[in-house]
């Protein structure tokens, strides 16, 4: 979840990206129902990953993302 607190923080997502991040992270954790935690220490655990890609959960996201829609796309191509 900090991986993506950090990528909204970093789009400007929220706000017009005038929400700071002490106020996004505790807003996000609410709504994901999480127990809210320290995001600055897991922030600097996620920047000390050192392999290929320090995101894992974002990539693995946009990953199933295109997946879904590939298989969205050949679902309409079958029924046409």
């Amino acid at each position: 979840l900090v991986e993506l607190i950090y990528g909204i923080d970093e789009m400007g997502c929220i706000n017009n990206g005038n929400m700071p991040l002490k106020q996004l992270a505790p807003l996000l954790y609410k709504i994901f129902g999480v127990e809210s935690k320290d995001c600055y220490r897991f922030y600097t655990d996620i920047k000390r990953r050192k392999n290929e890609s320090r995101t894992y959960f974002l990539d693995r996201m946009q990953e199933k993302l295109n997946e879904r829609m590939l298989r969205d796309d050949e679902l309409d191509r079958m029924r046409r």
